[in-house]
């Protein structure tokens, strides 16, 4: 999958481990539409026969990829979402880093998640956690709130909204290379701008 070697489907079959990385690796670089079945075959050694063996259709691989990425991606940062923290700087500094740590372990996700959530939400819907990540920073902040720690006129929907497109925004500079990474070392300035932002 990427550097890190995340496990697609533990133990599943190498086979389909390598359908599931090379899918990965080209819906991100040419995107779903532009990505054939037979691509996916050849960037994985395998024929087209093979390939069907582990799936139907590119709907299907495609749904099964996205449903492991998002999974994989919103339990981490649900821990952090149901964390026991002293404040909520605290908590959104631990909420910003575990994304963007996940990004540095395989920023193919991240891109793959932003470009295709659309295509396939609210499909996917009982087969993930149930909610987005914008209702997750949500949920943050409505806890903030609720413990007097921002204020009760702060408009959550917009905040979110703001924190979601900033994560999604550097995750795309940094996939292109016109940030520098590690993306890590973006977490502490972007915790800093956007409790600036909430405390107003």
């Amino acid at each position: 999958m990427s550097k890190a070697g995340i496990q697609f489907a533990p133990g599943a079959a190498a086979g389909k481990q390598r359908i599931l990385h090379a899918a990965l690796l080209l819906f991100t670089e040419k995107g779903l539409c532009e990505t054939s079945i037979r691509d996916i075959g050849a960037a994985a050694g395998l024929s087209n026969p093979a390939l069907y063996k582990h799936y139907e259709s590119k709907d299907a691989l495609s749904r099964e990829l996205f449903v492991f990425c998002y999974r994989w991606l919103h339990a981490a940062l649900e821990k952090v979402v149901r964390g026991e923290f002293d404040s909520f700087a605290i908590q959104f500094a631990a909420y910003s880093s575990t994304f963007f740590e996940r990004f540095e372990t395989a920023p193919e996700v991240v891109i793959y998640l932003s470009d295709s959530i659309q295509h396939f939400w609210p499909d996917v819907q009982a087969d993930v956690a149930g909610d987005t990540f914008i209702e997750q920073i949500n949920r943050m902040l409505d806890s903030a709130i609720q413990r007097e720690e921002l204020s009760d006129d702060l408009d959550i929907h917009l905040t979110s909204a703001i924190i979601i497109g900033g994560i999604q925004q550097l995750s795309r500079m940094w996939y292109l290379g016109l940030l520098e990474r590690p993306a890590t070392d973006w977490a502490a300035p972007f915790t800093e701008r956007i409790l600036a932002l909430a405390e107003r």
